[in-house]
């Protein structure tokens, strides 16, 4: 996979990893016993079962369409050659 990477995009991966997988881990053991004692699939069946389910569920969803990262994102895809444009 790092092949495909500029020398700089695979120095910061060699770099920054450690610290990534250090700030991440309590999440991911935290998401783990989530699933592990079931409050995952709980919280999944009770959503799945409101009569809202897909109001709420798109609100939700929009929330993070919102945040600056997929905007930032949705604008970079767009100024790539290969995007389609509306003309």
């Amino acid at each position: 996979m790092f092949a495909a990477c500029s020398t700089t995009a695979r120095r910061g991966a060699l770099d920054w990893a450690p610290i990534f997988e250090a700030a991440n881990k309590p999440v991911f053991e935290k998401l783990y016993e989530s699933v592990k004692n079931g409050t995952e699939t709980r919280k999944s069946l009770e959503f799945n079962g409101r009569k809202t389910y897909r109001q709420d569920l798109e609100k939700e969803l929009k929330a993070i369409d919102e945040q600056e990262i997929w905007r930032a994102g949705k604008t970079v895809r767009a100024l790539r050659p290969d995007a389609k444009r509306d003309e």
